[in-house]
Parts: structure tokens; C-alpha cells; sequence
């Protein structure tokens, strides 16, 4: 299972970060030479189907199924609190009532008061897998809460799963005061030791620490993504025990090599867990203009979604590939303008081009025994990466002097857009069609 969870931006390519599952998305395009700007039907009750069963009848087994279903569902809603001490319970189950009512203020109280009982508790009273039991209350917490309590139930939690050998002085410091004397309050914590499942959720928390601190303080997110990074290739296997060295500068070595193409993942991490916080440091370098590092994170998170030899990738996964493969010829773009730097942007912006349509091109799969909508089989991400990618293809045939190529690709781009309802992306092909024409006109 996985533990770790649109818009536009202003640079010179338009590249559209879609987080592994959330959260964590901007987008940016090529410029040639300006700045840039980003089934139902109705039957009488007593026709019959071609088997012969009446419609009538199918409604009603529908809806003891439903009824079946939804008495099962809260069924697993009430065995679920039963996982959780008593001291926590009914705070709990109350702090979920008020959130899913939408009162996120007495939700907060609740889940607040649950937090505190559970820190003042001995871990033992958690198990089995204490850890995952603590930092989920904080993580519940953190979605009710504002940005600085949010922050504090997070670090509290992930400082709680340090080991001994933890450096606290390479840490950010937020919250680092207060919330370094609840840890050493929490009873009994410094003697366990957290199972690789419970590191994993570790992760997830200084990932989301980082999302936080993205509209704050830079350095603090590149903190805490940095370290979420190599405590994930950790535990994936890669042998990356010196926290202190420079992952960057390993990353940027085997930036051509296989890596993690070849990885084979632990049962208990996903392509998710550990594609995340790749992702979110190559945007955070890519956007800081670092782009020695952005490219080799960007190059890893590509071979890990699309390994070369695979052959059953989900369409989501080759998606998400293919909006990297965007992003990275962005990265190339900012590059001193050179013709082999246009050859090699656009070779991965037209490689990024033919696996979302032939992504597109497969068929759906339906919900539930083919009736029903067509299932979510995330390849929204290639709906909504095609204009992004049109635009950029056709930013580069302009600066080549091909502008009845990059004419075509434009409209294209407004075409698709303007389908998923990406305003913004629409005014910049419409912009870049005039640019073209007035071009064309001169020339």
C-alpha cells in the first residue's frame, strides 16, 4: 500500500508537474524568444432485458446489494475504531464525525485532544505497529488544522520515529523547540524501533513537511525533501547509508546509468513512494534553476515509471512518464540556445508526444461488468499534458524557422487545452498563433 500522496507557471517552458498522487501541479512551456506566461435509459418497470429477467427485479437486487454493501460499509467503519486504544477512541471517532460534517474547527479540538492522549501514552499501547497508529492521528490532524499547528503535529510525529543516530543539528529548525520537548515527553519512544513500513511513513511525512514549507522557505523544503529522498532509496535497496553525503551529486553520476530501472521494489513500497519525493526535489532544483540537479532526479524518476524492458506499464504510470520527459526537455531548453540543445528537447518532447497517444489510443476498461462510466485509469494526466507538450513541440519549430510546423502544433495545443478547460494554455497557443502569423507575413 502506498503511504505518500494543476496549474501554470511563469518560465520559460511551460512544464506541468502532476505529483505520484497528489499534490503533490504547475506546468511550464518553451519560448522562442520572449518571456514566457502557462449512459442511462428509461424502461417501463415491467419491460424485460433479453434474458428475461425484468428490469423491475434487477432494481431490486440492486438495491439489497446496495443496502448489503452499506451495511458493510459501517460495519468496517465501527471494527475500524476498535483498532485504537480506548484513551483515543471516541475522540477520534468524533474528530471524523465533525470533519466529514465540515466543521473543521471541532474537528481540530478532537483530533487535537487524541493527538496529546496518544503522545502521553506508552508505545506498547499502540501495537502492533504503533508508529503508522501515532502518525496517522498526526496526519489526520494536519488536514483539519492550520499551516502552523499542521506543521507541528507533523515534525512532532516525525521526530518521534528518529532513531538514536539522528543528527537533530541537520534538521530544519521549525517548530524545533517546542516540539523537541513533547518528544522526549513521549514515554518510551527512544527505545523502539520503527519496522521498514513504519520508516516508509516517515517519508510521507517529511514529503509532506516539504509541500508546507514549498510556499514558505524554500531551504527548509529542500531540507526535508532531501533527506525524504535518500531514506527511500535506503530502504529500497540502493546502499545509500551515509545521510551526510551528497545526493545530489550521486544522483547527478548515475544520472546514466540504470539506477533504478532495474530496482526491484520491496512488496511494501510502491513505485509511488518512491517516484514522490524524486519528483518533488527535480521541481524544486528545476524551479530554483539548479538544473545540474533537476535533470539526473527527473532522468531517475523517467526509468523508474518506464523501465525500458518492461512491457505491462499501467497507463498512469507511462503518463506521468511522459510529463517528466516534457519537464526535462524544459530543463534542456534553459540551456545556452544551441541547435544539437533544440535536437535533443525536442527529441524527448516528441518521445513524451508518442507515448500519450498511444496511451490515449488503448481502450477503456468500464466500472463495473462493462456498465457505468469508463473507469479512472489516471490517464487524465495525458489529457492534460498533451497541450503542454504540443506547445513546446511547437515553440521549438518556430525557433527552427518551421512556422507552418509550428502553426499546426499550436492549434493543436489551443485545441486540447481549451478540451480540459486549461484557460490559461489556450491564451498562450492563441498568442503564439498570431506571433506566427505576423511572422509568416514579414518573412
Amino acid at each position: 500500500m502506498s503511504v505518500i500522496g494543476d496549474g501554470y507557471c511563469q518560465c520559460r517552458l511551460l512544464v506541468r508537474h502532476f505529483n505520484f498522487r497528489p499534490a503533490w501541479r504547475h506546468a511550464q512551456v518553451i519560448r522562442p524568444a520572449l518571456a514566457c506566461r502557462k449512459y442511462s435509459s428509461t424502461a417501463s418497470p415491467h419491460s424485460t432485458t433479453a434474458s428475461g429477467v425484468r428490469v423491475s427485479k434487477l432494481f431490486t437486487a440492486l438495491l439489497a446489494l446496495g443496502i448489503g454493501a452499506t451495511g458493510l460499509g459501517l460495519y468496517e467503519f465501527y471494527t475500524s475504531f476498535t483498532l485504537w486504544p480506548e484513551q483515543v477512541r471516541g475522540d477520534l471517532r468524533a474528530g471524523i464525525k465533525a470533519r466529514n460534517q465540515g466543521d473543521l474547527s471541532l474537528s481540530e479540538r478532537y483530533i487535537t485532544r487524541a493527538f496529546q492522549t496518544a503522545l502521553s501514552l506508552p508505545y506498547q499501547t499502540f501495537a502492533p505497529d504503533p508508529y503508522l497508529k501515532l502518525s496517522g492521528i498526526a496526519s489526520l490532524l494536519s488536514e483539519v488544522a492550520l499551516d502552523r499547528r499542521s506543521r507541528e503535529a507533523l515534525q512532532i510525529a516525525w521526530e518521534i520515529g528518529a532513531s538514536p543516530s539522528e543528527q537533530h543539528s541537520s534538521l530544519p529548525d521549525v517548530e524545533e523547540k517546542k516540539s523537541s520537548a513533547v518528544v522526549e515527553g513521549a514515554p518510551g519512544w527512544s527505545s523502539y524501533t520503527l519496522s521498514n513500513e513504519e520508516r516508509l511513513r516517515r517519508v510521507a511525512l517529511a514529503y509532506k513537511l516539504g509541500q508546507l514549507a514549498s510556499e514558505r522557505d524554500l531551504d527548509e523544503e529542500e531540507k526535508w525533501l532531501l533527506w525524504a529522498v535518500e531514506e527511500v532509496l535506503r530502504l529500497s535497496g540502493l546502499g545509500m547509508t551515509n545521510a551526510s553525503s551528497d545526493t545530489n551529486t550521486r544522483m547527478h553520476e548515475n544520472s546514466g546509468s540504470s539506477a533504478l530501472e532495474d530496482l526491484e521494489l520491496p512488496s511494501w513500497m510502491s513505485k509511488t513512494d518512491l517516484g514522490a519525493p524524486l519528483e518533488a526535489l527535480g521541481a524544486l532544483y528545476a524551479n530554483k534553476g539548479r538544473i545540474e540537479y533537476a535533470m539526473p532526479l527527473y532522468l531517475q524518476a523517467i526509468s523508474l515509471l518506464l523501465p525500458p524492458k518492461a512491457n505491462n506499464v499501467s497507463i498512469e504510470d507511462r503518463c506521468r512518464a511522459a510529463q517528466l520527459m516534457n519537464n526535462l526537455a524544459e530543463l534542456i531548453m534553459r540551456r545556452p540556445p544551441a541547435p544539437e540543445v533544440r535536437a535533443q528537447a525536442e527529441a524527448w518532447a516528441r518521445q513524451a508526444l508518442g507515448i500519450i497517444e498511444r496511451a490515449q489510443a488503448q481502450p477503456r476498461s468500464s466500472q463495473w461488468f462493462g456498465w457505468g462510466q469508463p473507469a479512472d485509469d489516471g490517464r487524465d494526466v495525458c489529457e492534460h499534458a498533451l497541450g503542454v507538450v504540443l506547445f513546446n513541440l511547437g515553440s521549438i519549430r518556430e525557433m527552427t524557422s518551421d512556422l507552418d510546423g509550428a502553426k499546426k502544433l499550436f492549434e493543436k495545443s489551443a485545441e486540447q487545452c481549451s478540451k480540459v478547460g486549461i484557460r490559461e494554455g489556450v491564451v498562450e497557443a492563441q498568442e503564439a498563433l498570431r506571433r506566427v502569423e505576423k511572422m509568416k507575413k514579414v518573412g
